[in-house]
Order: C-alpha cells, then sequence, then structure tokens
C-alpha cells in the first residue's frame, strides 16, 4: 500500500489542516498534565490522516473488487473527512473517545480481468468511532517531559456504506444501490509515550479488535513537540487492517481492506 502526495499540495493539506483544527493531545504534554496529583487532567486532538487504502470488498448481490488507491488518488475525489480524539485521565485510571468520518471516491484496481475494464469506483463512506479505558502501568523519566505505558481495553463500532459505479466500455453506465455494512469490534492494546530530551517525544499505539469482524489490527506512531506548557503539534503514521467477512454466495459481505498513511495533529491539554 501507498500513501502519495505530491509535495506542494501535501504542504498546502497540511498548511490547512493546521489552520482549521485548535487540537489537543494530553499524552503529548509533560509538566502538569502529566502529573499524578489525583486531579482529572483532559485533552482534544482533531487529526488528518492521509491514507491510501488497498484490499477487496463486496456488496450483496456482486462480486468482491480489488482496491488499491493512494492517498494522491483518494484526495481527486475527496468529499469530506473529520477525525479528532479526546481523553481523560485521573492517576492511573484514565478514558478515550476516538471519532473519524471519512467521504470519499475509491478507484477501482485495473488489473482485474472484465472489471478492470468498466472503470469501477466504490463510493465508500465510513465511520470508525472507539471508546476504551485505560490503566497507566507504568510511569517515570523526566519530571519535564515523563514516559508511560498504559494498557487499553474498550470497543470499536465500525459502520461503512458502499456503492459501485461503472462506464463499459461502449458508454453503459451502472449505478448501484447502496450496502451497508456494520459491526462492533472489542478491543484490546497498548500505548506508550518515550520522551527525547525535554520537550520532543515519540508516543506509539498498538490494538487488535474482534469478534465483530473476523480481525482487525491498528498501529501508530508519532512526534509530538511541546511547544507550550499545554500546546503540542505532532505528526506519525498510522495503519489500519479490517477483515470482515460474512455469508457466502450472493449473501457475501466482504471488507477486506488496509488503511495505511502519515497523519498530522495539533493539541491542547488541560
Amino acid at each position: 500500500m501507498r500513501a502519495e502526495l505530491g509535495g506542494g499540495r501535501l504542504a498546502v493539506a497540511v498548511a490547512m489542516t493546521l489552520a482549521i483544527t485548535v487540537p489537543s493531545w494530553a499524552q503529548a504534554q509533560g509538566g502538569p498534565t502529566a502529573a499524578m496529583d489525583g486531579q482529572w487532567h483532559f485533552g482534544v486532538t482533531p487529526y488528518m490522516w492521509f491514507t491510501g487504502i488497498k484490499g477487496e470488498a463486496s456488496v450483496k448481490g456482486l462480486p468482491s473488487v480489488p482496491v488499491d488507491a493512494s492517498f494522491s488518488e483518494i484526495w481527486d475525489n475527496f468529499d469530506f473527512g473529520l477525525a479528532g480524539r479526546f481523553e481523560g485521565r485521573k492517576d492511573r485510571f484514565g478514558f478515550g473517545l476516538d471519532f473519524t468520518y471519512n467521504n470519499l471516491g475509491v478507484p477501482v484496481a485495473q488489473g482485474a480481468p472484465v472489471i478492470g475494464r468498466l472503470n469501477l469506483e466504490a463510493d465508500v463512506r465510513q465511520l470508525f468511532t472507539e471508546g476504551y479505558g485505560f490503566y497507566r502501568v507504568a510511569s517515570g523519566g523526566r519530571t519535564d517531559n515523563p514516559a508511560h505505558l498504559d494498557v487499553i481495553v474498550g470497543a470499536r463500532y465500525t459502520g461503512t456504506k458502499t456503492r459501485l459505479s461503472a462506464k463499459g466500455p461502449e458508454g453503459t453506465d451502472y449505478d448501484g444501490s447502496s450496502r451497508n455494512l456494520q459491526w462492533v469490534d472489542a478491543l484490546a492494546g497498548v500505548k506508550l509515550r518515550a520522551p527525547l530530551g525535554s520537550r520532543v517525544a515519540i508516543l506509539g499505539r498498538a490494538d487488535v479488535a474482534g469478534f465483530g469482524s473476523k480481525l482487525t489490527w491498528n498501529l501508530e506512531g508519532d512526534v509530538a513537540v511541546r511547544v507550550s506548557e499545554r500546546w503540542a503539534l505532532g505528526a506519525g503514521w498510522r495503519h489500519m487492517d479490517i477483515d470482515y467477512d460474512k455469508g457466502t454466495g450472493a449473501d457475501r459481505k466482504l471488507f477486506d481492506l488496509a488503511y495505511d498513511g502519515p497523519r498530522v495533529w495539533f493539541s491542547y491539554a488541560w
């Protein structure tokens, strides 16, 4: 999978993201926001994920089709997106909420016989929401830029609305009806923070989920820079792989897609 974007367009996208968001990430902060002081501390982080998509998907009554699109291809057909994370913590216990919505057009891979000649495109509307609790199993290091390790348990809702459209070699149009998939997974994982000096830190998260899907796994890595006591900015990479496969024949519902690409965010914590 590739997540590609020309240098000029990437610069514009990053500038727009930084201009229109008022983000926050509690775990990107040092000082009082990371203290074990018996008080509640909070953070909220809008972010932008420049993801590419690769895999295959099907909707009821249609065969599975391959999907392979870099972010630059998706960006040309991007309609709307919104993503953010909120966390709260008191000493070792905390909770978090994460929300991601995308409305985009995804060109179907052209290498497939017959299907590739139809110029298929999938209109995909996706909603990922998750709620989780965490327990801080370890903390320490620098007082001005502490490290920590958290264990996460929670649930993730995945909802997709997919519509296939095509134009055949003789100009014949196909516009399929929308098909919906939705499920809830239980998830478990870890997240960590490792300081690099007084203002820079490495953030990481890994989790696996299932019971609704066959298996979903998610990896995140970011570099965070604390620009003041409460504000930080960061950039990193996220990969999420979803394997959902239910039913057989004409009733089969398949959503076997991987999302991969860089992201940027701002943060404010209190």
